[in-house]
């Protein structure tokens, strides 16, 4: 009977974690990297509700606000997803618990998030998408598609604008014009930037990485085969939607990986010494309706790189 008390003791001193997530998306479907980390650490066996307790917070326009919330719930650990302003947000305030980042548009070392990328020395680690790389690659599959194109549409925001300089190089790398659209305040007006878009004779469009692209991305998909402008993007669900084609890390996978790093934060390791990983895991999706209806004929040599064809 003691020994079956003293067991009882023991698991009544267990404390749930609790976990901080701050998201550009509100929670559900489309916030598919949070849902990657929860299911991960639920494989780890920190299931919500059980042995963890999820504080989520939407950025949205108001990081500074979100990221306070989530600091007030005591959280032991937080999740930093997506742009810059989700992990400076909870640094400027002086997050007193460790900071797991996944730095989608910009570079946590140039940006003085971290240290370093093998010895980040703050209280931040996390994922690194090299963003400006994949820009020029995302152009040189542009190409692939439209060999004929001399003047491509490109879509920027203040979320995107560190993508633009690497951008105009893949451009001029390309032999193409760059059109380049930078929206800077809310609500974007497409409408106006398709009808520059066809003002400027534009061939084709690369639309940068920014949270808020992601959240519109049918409505650029639709404008796109409205407007007849092929479109290469940096999230595979706008490919789905209807982008002809898209270039992105597997999300789902760098974001499990993000996970792993929090529970060794949660069990003692200090992020000084956990490295920033480089997402190294890529995708190329064909969107084969989209391009027959735009008449844009996908070499074989692309098919045959390409990850996923959505028919």
């Amino acid at each position: 009977m003691a020994a079956v008390l003293a067991t009882g003791a023991v698991r009544a001193q267990v404390r749930q974690v609790r976990v901080g997530i701050l998201h550009p998306l509100p929670r559900g479907p489309n916030a598919v990297t949070a849902m990657a980390i929860l299911e991960r650490m639920a494989e780890l066996g920190y299931r919500e509700g059980a042995a963890m307790k999820v504080e989520y917070r939407t950025g949205g326009d108001d990081y500074p606000k979100a990221a306070k919330e989530l600091i007030d719930a005591k959280c032991d650990v937080f999740f930093a997803i997506g742009p810059e302003a989700a992990v400076k947000a909870l640094q400027v305030a002086r997050a007193p618990a460790p900071i797991v980042f996944y730095a989608i548009d910009y570079d946590p070392v140039a940006k003085g998030i971290v240290s370093s990328l093998g010895r980040p020395d703050r209280n931040s680690t996390g994922i690194f998408v090299p963003q400006n790389a994949l820009v020029a690659k995302r152009f040189e599959l542009l190409r692939e598609l439209l060999p004929d194109a001399r003047n491509f549409l490109v879509l920027s925001d203040v979320h995107s604008r560190d993508q633009v300089p690497p951008a105009r190089g893949a451009a001029e790398a390309s032999g193409v014009r760059m059109t380049l659209i930078e929206f800077l305040n809310p609500p974007y007006d497409f409408a106006a930037a398709f009808a520059t878009a066809r003002k400027e004779r534009a061939d084709g469009m690369v639309v940068l990485n920014s949270p808020v692209f992601f959240a519109r991305g049918k409505e650029l998909a639709a404008l796109q085969l409205e407007h007849r402008l092929p479109a290469v993007g940096g999230r595979l669900p706008w490919v789905e939607a209807g982008f002809v084609s898209g270039l992105a890390e597997d999300s789902v996978k760098a974001t499990r990986r993000a996970a792993q790093m929090a529970l060794r934060i949660i069990k003692g390791a200090k992020p000084a010494d956990i490295p920033v990983e480089q997402a190294d895991e890529f995708e190329l999706a064909i969107n084969a309706k989209t391009a027959k209806a735009l008449g844009v004929k996908v070499p074989e040599s692309v098919l045959a790189r390409a990850t996923k064809i959505v028919q």
